[in-house]
């Protein structure tokens, strides 16, 4: 893969040391999308979650429009849109508003969540997200066309003809499907969704993932050269040794979250069919909230040294992902440490990947 194709992204979200007031994790949130885009990446990415202290982010595009306005030509991401939660032509309407009010382009990740907590709140069943999901991004697909519409689905219906006004920038937007698994791949291939994946699974897993995609999407007759993103926890340090202790640090507590977050309800995950593989999910945040059971996961990430970080980066690049997503913005790391970890990734190891970030080292030196 040569250095052109490779893009660098970065995540923002509402975190910091706890407990920090909301009104500073946003403030927060908004300087350091400033501060990745002045280091030179491309898109600034953020997730949707509700009710909980794990990133709470209820509207990412509204969020999305406020940074459009302060970093003109930084594309704009969501990790995801959990897209059952919402009304599919309020949503349609939301994005095309978005794709006019920024030149850059939109990457939106969509994905059908797993936390009881948000569908309970929500009152929507989570035995139907799947099927809530692929109804939604039909209807998405169907209104942002352009044409008039209408839809007949189980869970979604537009029974009016519509025409969704203001008329989206359709060649601005690039949607991505969140894939977890083998079998989640082949169904966002169905779907004609690439793919977007995070650095939670074995190299060996992602692998078979896009491969997975790959074949589905060419037996479909679709294309196969487009972005595929991956987000990745980072911590930069001079050694491995020191960036393996910040990471049984500070790690902890983003699994603890995740635990109180996406706790099963009563009925548990193993009841609900397109869930069953959730409680093994579960209970592997479980065992990660102690420090001492992170060394298999710290291996997946863009943890070490700046030479070790450039290895993981290419693994990463050697699985087939060309947009690779910085996460340094977790539970409990205060601002000045993310920023470090993310500055040092643009200037110390992007450059060894991208022309664009190599070439803005060169001009740091002069």
């Amino acid at each position: 893969m040569s250095a052109s194709q490779v893009e660098f992204g970065f995540m923002i979200a509402a975190s910091d040391v706890e407990p920090t007031p909301d009104l500073e994790l946003y403030r927060h949130m908004i300087d350091d999308a400033r501060f990745g885009y002045e280091a030179g990446f491309r898109t600034v990415w953020t997730p949707e979650h509700h009710f909980s202290s794990y990133f709470p982010t209820p509207s990412p595009l509204m969020l999305m429009s406020n940074i459009a306005s302060r970093c003109p030509g930084l594309g704009l991401g969501t990790m995801v849109l959990v897209t059952p939660w919402h009304n599919p032509v309020r949503l349609a309407g939301e994005i095309a508003m978005l794709s006019l009010m920024s030149d850059a382009p939109l990457h939106l990740g969509l994905g059908r969540g797993a936390a009881p907590l948000e569908y309970d709140a929500f009152d929507l069943k989570l035995e139907n997200a799947k099927a809530r999901f692929q109804e939604v991004w039909e209807v998405l697909d169907l209104a942002l066309s352009g044409k008039p519409f209408t839809y007949e689905g189980q869970h979604v219906r537009v029974p009016l003809e519509v025409r969704l006004r203001p008329d989206a920038r359709r060649e601005n937007i690039n949607f991505y499907g969140a894939i977890g698994s083998p079998d989640s791949a082949t169904k966002i291939a169905e779907l004609g969704l690439p793919p977007i994946s995070n650095g939670t699974l074995p190299l060996a897993v992602q692998r078979k993932v896009l491969s997975t995609w790959h074949d589905v999407t060419l037996q479909r007759g679709g294309d196969v050269d487009v972005t595929k993103p991956v987000a990745i926890s980072c911590i930069i340090a001079d050694s491995d040794d020191e960036a393996e202790a910040l990471a049984r640090k500070y790690m902890p507590r983003w699994f603890e979250l995740q635990v109180e977050h996406y706790r099963p309800d009563e009925g548990g995950f193993p009841s609900i069919p397109d869930y069953q593989s959730f409680a093994a999910v579960h209970e592997r945040r479980v065992s990660m909230c102690n420090p001492d059971n992170l060394g298999p996961f710290n291996h997946l990430q863009l943890f070490g040294s700046p030479a070790t970080v450039c290895e993981r980066v290419q693994e990463y690049l050697d699985v087939g992902f060309n947009h690779l997503i910085v996460m340094a913005a977790t539970p409990g790391i205060p601002q000045q440490r993310r920023r470090e970890w993310l500055g040092r990734f643009a200037s110390e190891v992007a450059p060894h990947f991208s022309a664009e970030f190599a070439q803005r080292a060169r001009l740091a030196e002069v």
